[in-house]
């Protein structure tokens, strides 16, 4: 499988996969609410950040499309689409101030990028790969613009069909990108739980040959370490103000300072997995519940074993129980009271 850099860090198989909290525009114009959050993530012991570069309200028309997401409680809400870009768009001068800050709290970052002017900044400030949101997978002349910058690439893969998820490989490819990650990105609340198909994780690795991450747009943690124990390379999921009770995407999202204790549980699960065999030396002290052969009744000399006049204990002090069908059957050398282990010494071949 082809690895993935992102930064400092190297995701393939054998690494332990990246966890990329994302800030998003929950901050809403605040960049003092965006510092604040980066701070705490940088505690929180994260390395990267993933955000975004929304820039300009004219990605969206302005006409009366409405947007439909759904609280932390479940909540129904709508909003006018080109007013809900609106009030989250920032002036790329304010986002160099909240990506400076990464740089000097050690993090580094991936952005989100949605038209050519907002990639060729996201590059600019040292961004450590830009991504594709899923939206943007038939975005052709993007694609092959962010492709064409030679920046590690994150392609988002929502709602889409594996036959357009192919198509944006190739034009992602044919542009000159090398260095891509694949991202399943299941469906949000109110999705049925099915729909997440997390074994789509699997049949990318298969597929496409390259790192795959999540996306992760789950009401919980769960599905965060599903994938990491399926082969996910990177897992994202947003992050918000603990205040903050309805915003767009923020029912997939999680508060903030959940972050310390959910990436400790996601790097636990990683070690957890540990190799595909289990490798023991044979002189390693052996398991105490293993049994060995004892006398179930008093046994005297010239007896032969048999399962009428053994039983089996632990811990094996005697003739351990795997031995079991060689001594079926051989000679009692020496009187054994009821309840002692029977040792090597003790018995031997049936005279012929």
């Amino acid at each position: 499988m082809k690895s993935f850099v992102l930064g400092q860090n190297l995701l393939e198989d054998g690494e332990q996969p990246l966890f990329l909290p994302e800030i998003g525009t929950f901050f809403n114009k605040d960049i003092s609410l965006a510092k604040e959050m980066i701070t705490q993530l940088a505690e929180a012991g994260i390395h990267v950040i993933k955000g975004e570069v929304l820039h300009d309200a004219d990605i969206a028309l302005n006409d009366d499309l409405e947007e439909i997401y759904y609280a932390k409680d479940g909540c129904k809400r709508t909003e006018r689409y080109r007013e809900l870009i609106e009030r989250k768009v920032v002036p790329l001068s304010e986002y160099e101030k909240v990506f400076e800050l990464c740089k000097n709290v050690g993090l580094e970052f991936v952005l989100s990028v949605y038209d050519a002017k907002g990639a060729e900044f996201a590059k600019a400030i040292g961004a450590c790969a830009l991504k594709i949101a899923s939206s943007n997978i038939v975005h052709q002349p993007l694609i092959e613009h962010v492709s064409n910058l030679s920046i590690p690439l994150i392609i988002d893969t929502g709602k889409s069909t594996l036959e357009e998820i192919a198509r944006a490989m190739q034009w992602a490819e044919d542009a000159g990108a090398t260095d891509i990650m694949i991202q399943h990105s299941p469906e949000a609340y109110p999705a049925p739980i099915e729909n997440h198909n997390m074994e789509m994780i699997r049949t990318f690795r298969k597929i496409f040959d390259r790192p795959v991450g999540l996306s992760d747009h789950y009401n919980g943690e769960e599905m965060l370490y599903v994938a990491i124990a399926l082969g996910a390379h990177s897992v994202e999921k947003g992050v918000y103000p603990d205040t903050l009770k309805s915003e767009q995407d923020i029912n997939h999202a999680m508060p903030i300072s959940k972050m310390a204790d959910v990436l400790d549980k996601c790097n636990q699960i990683y070690r957890a997995l540990g190799q595909s065999m289990r490798y023991l030396k044979r002189d390693r002290e052996k398991y105490i519940s293993r049994m060995g052969i004892c006398a179930s009744k008093d046994i005297s000399e010239g007896d032969l074993v048999s399962i009428n006049n053994t039983q089996f204990s632990f811990p094996a002090t005697g003739i351990p129980v795997e031995h079991w069908e060689i001594v079926n059957g051989w000679q009692i050398r020496v009187d054994i009271a009821a309840g002692n282990p029977i040792s090597w010494c003790d018995i031997e071949p049936p005279t012929p």
